[in-house]
This record gives C-alpha cells, sequence and structure tokens, in this order.
C-alpha cells in the first residue's frame, strides 16, 4: 500500500509538471548529445592532430639544422608574421591564389548577412 501510495503521489506529480519533466529530459538529452559528440571528436581528431604537430616540429628542427645562420628566434618571428596574415586571409606562399577576402562581392554579401540577421 505504501508503494502504491508513493507511486500515485509520484504519477501525480509528474502529470502537475508534465511541462518541466520534459524540458529537463529535453536538456538532459542535449548535454549528453554535446558530450557525447566531444568525446567522438576528440577521440578522431586528436591522434592526427598530434601527429601533426610531432610531424611539424621536426621539420622545423631539421631546417634550423640546414639553415644554422638563423636563429630560432628570427624563424619563430617570422612564422608568427606570416600566421597572422593567414589568419586574415593573405598568403605568403607565391603560389597563392589572387582572390581577395574583401573585395566588393565579398563585401556586399557580408553586409547584406550582417544586415538580415541582426535586429528583433
Amino acid at each position: 500500500m505504501l508503494q502504491s501510495l508513493a507511486s500515485s503521489s509520484c504519477v501525480r506529480l509528474m502529470q502537475n509538471h508534465k511541462s518541466t519533466c520534459y524540458f529537463a529530459s529535453l536538456l538532459l538529452g542535449y548535454v549528453l548529445y554535446l558530450v557525447f559528440g566531444a568525446i567522438i571528436f576528440s577521440s578522431v581528431e586528436l591522434p592526427y592532430e598530434d601527429l601533426q604537430r610531432q610531424e611539424l616540429r621536426a621539420v622545423k628542427q631539421r631546417f634550423l639544422q640546414e639553415n644554422e645562420c638563423l636563429s630560432e628566434e628570427r624563424l619563430e618571428s617570422f612564422l608568427k608574421t606570416a600566421l597572422d596574415a593567414s589568419s586574415y586571409g593573405v598568403s605568403i606562399l607565391n603560389n597563392a591564389s589572387v582572390n581577395w577576402n574583401w573585395d566588393f562581392t565579398s563585401s556586399l554579401f557580408f553586409a547584406s548577412t550582417v544586415l538580415s540577421t541582426t535586429g528583433e
């Protein structure tokens, strides 16, 4: 009988707060989806990223050994400048495309996107 009362009070509580229960289960499902997604992406991508880092360090050390007249600090400074420019879409490579990131067409598209997505 006590179990019957407990189960009926739980049922009444669920009936009274149905939308809250739905929201809580939706929120829990969303959080679980994010956590499992992060675990999967991390397990797939992290080994490749680690391999890339090791290869890049090896190439850098080999380059410095072959070019003893260049200090590591000067190479770091050059690479930092090149990577900063690359983050803005400007490449140091000779065979890079001559497309501009902020030509009139791209700027027009950006302005229209900003205009259409901001506001109420």
